[in-house]
């Protein structure tokens, strides 16, 4: 992308205050490119301030074979620690295991296991685990976090909350961020760059004027109406990214999104070390149990599918119960809903690529150019916290 000779055209005009459309305005700003980007709300107020708050891998997706999405996310993660330890900093996690679990899965992985060692269906044995941690920290050409060990859940401080069925089981690292945080840090240094950021700013209209982009914004501060030109407009608008290509944007796209929600519980603190939980349930998916703000636990996170990005993402009771059934599933002391102190939900704006389940739909970015008509449009799909920067760079080739 080159710049703009036209000081009345911004280059870069972005749709949505989240991590990607921040990231997106840091990386164009830091290249010299004009940018000027658009929230309705506040920075972060959406999906990037309701995740599991983690710079990681996703070593469950080494069940699906995602390996480049690992690969990179595990690069990302030792960058990004390095480059923010004030919000970010490393983290140890306990991985329980005990010869007796079964699970429901039907990932890539189990269907091989199966096939190969049918009196394997069901279970992923510890050689398996041990296998995928062992992929999970040589993948990403591990720095300075720690490597994976096997810990003694007997007599430890680790193992003291859980059941005691659990002997042992692995320890692994990646890594806790503060994710509003973050998102702001990155709006913060593309302003410094020379960017634009305009919050509780709605885009109203967007309209192809030859190769340029006429879009019309609306303050919900003062109620001013505001017309920018650009020579190419992002949608980052995380969940409605949809709404945006369907009743905003004058392009045909066959590309949909699939918002998947996810939702959250915080207890008071649950055991006294520092370390979090990886916890495998029957289903085939994974809960973490991680120690926050001192003072509690959080655990989450589901997999449930939200219809409507307008509609406002709550932690539903058969979320809450299944969480909590899942963590009892592990921990001695038996939880209620009377142990929640507050829950907090986000939805996930996934490409839509046609998974069976919202648990197997892949957590990586999908980035889409449409420029049929002139003015082209850059459409973002789905990404992860840790891959943001990654994301960010490709949309600058797109």
């Amino acid at each position: 992308m080159t710049q703009s000779a036209d000081p009345e055209v911004t280059d870069l005009f972005i749709i949505g205050g989240g991590i990607n459309g921040c990231g997106i305005a840091r990386d164009a700003a830091g290249r010299g490119l004009s940018v000027t980007l658009a929230e309705k709300d506040d920075l972060a107020s959406a999906t990037s301030s309701a995740s599991t708050k983690l710079f990681h891998g996703g070593l469950r997706y080494l069940e699906y074979f995602e390996f480049r999405l690992v690969r990179e996310a595990l690069a990302e993660r030792e960058t990004l620690l390095k480059a923010m330890p004030h919000i970010s900093w490393p983290m140890r996690f306990v991985l329980p295991y005990h010869a007796t679990m079964r699970f429901e899965a039907n990932t890539p992985t189990s269907r091989l296991l199966g096939a190969v060692m049918p009196w394997m269906k069901g279970r992923r044995p510890a050689w398996l685990i041990r296998l995928g941690l062992f992929l999970y920290d040589n993948l990403g050409a591990r720095q300075f976090l720690p490597g994976t060990t096997r810990v003694d859940l007997t007599n430890t401080p680790e193992g003291e909350p859980l059941a005691d069925k659990y002997a042992f089981g692995y320890e692994y690292s990646d890594c806790w961020v503060e994710d509003a945080r973050l998102v702001a840090l990155n709006a913060r240094d593309a302003a410094e760059r020379g960017a634009r950021i305009m919050t509780r700013t709605e885009v109203v209209s967007a309209k192809r004027d030859g190769d340029l982009w006429a879009i019309e914004t609306l303050s919900s501060k003062d109620g001013s109406r505001e017309t920018h030109q650009a020579r190419v407009l992002v949608n980052a608008a995380g969940p409605w990214v949809g709404d945006i290509i369907e009743g905003l944007l004058p392009v045909r796209s066959s590309d949909r999104v699939r918002l998947v929600r996810g939702s959250h519980i915080v207890t008071r603190r649950l055991y006294d070390h520092d370390k979090a939980y990886f916890f495998q349930g029957s289903d085939g998916r994974i809960i973490f149990a991680i120690p926050y703000e001192q003072d509690f636990t959080l655990i989450g996170t589901t997999d449930q599918e939200h219809a409507d990005a307008g509609q406002r993402p709550v932690c539903t009771p058969e979320e809450q119960d299944y969480l909590i059934a899942f963590a009892n599933g592990y921990f001695k002391r038996q939880l209620t809903r009377d142990d929640i102190v507050w829950t907090y939900s986000g939805v996930r704006p996934l490409h839509d690529d046609g998974a069976k389940t919202a648990t197997a739909a892949t957590r990586d970015y999908v980035l889409k150019v449409d420029a049929e008509g002139g003015a082209p449009v850059l459409n973002v799909f789905g990404g992860k916290i840790t891959t943001y920067r990654r994301l960010a760079e490709s949309a600058m080739k797109a």
